[in-house]
């Protein structure tokens, strides 16, 4: 039969998708086909056939999840073996899938169950962390996770006892040596309410009491303590959504100083910015660690209480001082047409001469201004180090189109940093530098006076004859 015009061959790509492993196509083999190969591989791989078991009894016997979830917890409790590198993700991966799960599904069913087993999963965090090397903080997320979602789960807990909830987060927070349950308080400000909170607070002062005094500089272990409880008290503070609570506790605090920021930010959530400045202006260049974060919140109390004279000012000063260009931007959207112009020209010109050139030529160029970047390039390559490669070489990439003479001079500080110091391993990023100079060769031009390519290379020839291995990456010997 003759096929008609409208009826084209399947193309090769629409083909292709077919066999691509996406969602659409896998519904498209039927559930008896994706169940055979499911089983077929679940013989093969351990860890598939316990999500598969998980995955069948939140389906069907949701009840005996939460049991299902804690024999597996138990299981790894109870292992002893040393978790290689390659093994913490995967683990790291089965464990968030448990906690989601009592969260989700077990909680659903039984809040008190999922609270049980939320706190095995929390409790488990020192076994794993003694057979296991966690650098990569995998381990470390799911288990402070676990551990905000218990506070959330002890919230969900009708009828639930705060003095309760104090004592088993007092147990907790006191046996945590990782930082597991750095979060948990954070997240029980509905599981202990007003009366749990107040039992709590009073608990913690009284220990505060009880502690000793620090003797002398270097008392680690009675200064930790105290902090250790300042630092609940806070997170009891913040739970409870009470600022002045969290001042109270600032005040109790051997390190004032340091909190200075953190009441200011609370103090401006609450739309209380005149105290907020208050306590900024404690600040002093002896104590404040934080001092660029405290301009800005300086500024934003200020844009608060309607002082936009001294805002502005602020503005300038951070910009002045650290060539900032966001605060730069900030001012000129404050100013008028007429005063903006001015006050360009004078910005422009204090970049010109902001004493660390590295720095003024990032910000000519993210300006934008490669003019004057180019010209600073000129006027001051004795005042640029290259082993700023961070800074030097993404601006020799920028001014190579326009100004070749300019990237020519940052290209040949980048490689003679690299050649005067003999650092090998980074011959091929000089290798890499020569290859751009040699590039731009033919666009120099002689009217500033710039060495030629065959000059450059002979000096360099020259004076490091015998670092055979960078000569060898650009085929000369």
């Amino acid at each position: 039969m003759a096929r008609t015009p409208s009826a084209k061959p399947a193309s090769r790509k629409s083909a292709k998708a077919g066999t691509t492993v996406t969602k659409e196509n896998l519904q498209a083999l039927g559930a008896d086909r994706l169940a055979d190969l499911l089983v077929e591989l679940a013989g093969q791989d351990t860890v598939l056939t316990r999500k598969l078991r998980m995955a069948l009894t939140a389906a069907h016997a949701k009840d005996k999840l939460g049991k299902e979830i804690e024999k597996r917890l138990r299981t790894i409790q109870r292992s002893r073996g040393f978790l290689p590198w390659d093994r913490i993700k995967p683990l790291a991966a089965e464990l968030d899938a448990l906690r989601q799960s009592i969260l989700d599904d077990v909680a659903t069913m039984d809040v008190g169950q999922a609270i049980s087993t939320m706190r095995i999963l929390v409790e488990l965090a020192p076994s794993v962390y003694e057979r296991s090397d966690d650098s990569s903080g995998y381990l470390s997320d799911v288990f402070r996770e676990a551990a905000s979602d218990l506070g959330t789960l002890w919230g969900r807990q009708a009828g639930r006892d705060p003095a309760v909830t104090v004592r088993d987060m007092l147990t907790l927070l006191d046996g945590d040596g990782y930082g597991t349950c750095d979060h948990l308080l954070v997240s029980c400000g509905e599981a202990l309410g007003k009366p749990g909170a107040a039992i709590l607070r009073s608990t913690l002062l009284a220990r505060l009491r009880d502690l000793p005094a620090s003797k002398a500089k270097g008392d680690y272990r009675t200064d930790i303590a105290r902090m250790q409880t300042v630092a609940h008290l806070k997170d009891l503070a913040d739970a409870m959504g009470d600022v002045d609570a969290y001042i109270e506790t600032v005040n109790l605090s051997d390190h004032q100083s340091v909190s200075i920021r953190d009441v200011a930010r609370r103090l401006l959530n609450k739309g209380r910015a005149r105290e907020a400045l208050e306590w900024l202006d404690r600040e002093t260049d002896a104590t404040s660690r934080f001092r660029w974060e405290n301009d800005d919140l300086r500024i934003e109390a200020c844009e608060a209480v309607e002082d936009r004279d001294q805002a502005q000012s602020l503005r300038w000063k951070v910009f002045r001082e650290r060539l900032s260009l966001p605060h730069w931007q900030a001012y000129q959207r404050h100013l008028s047409d007429y005063d903006a112009i001015d006050a360009e020209e004078q910005a422009l010109d204090h970049i010109r001469n902001f004493p660390a050139r590295g720095v003024a030529l990032s910000t000519l160029l993210e300006w934008p201004a490669p003019e004057e970047a180019a010209r600073l390039v000129r006027e001051h390559t004795a005042e640029l180090d290259g082993r700023d490669y961070g800074t030097l070489r993404p601006a020799a990439d920028r001014l190579s189109e326009s100004y070749p003479n300019e990237a020519t001079l940052l290209y040949r500080l980048l490689i003679e940093a690299v050649l005067d110091r003999a650092l090998s391993r980074y011959y091929s990023y000089a290798a890499k530098d020569l290859a751009s100079c040699r590039m731009l060769a033919p666009m120099l031009t002689a009217e500033d006076g710039i060495e030629t390519h065959e000059a450059f290379m002979s000096r360099l020839k020259a004076r490091h004859k015998r670092k055979l291995g960078f000569w060898s990456l650009i085929g000369e010997h």
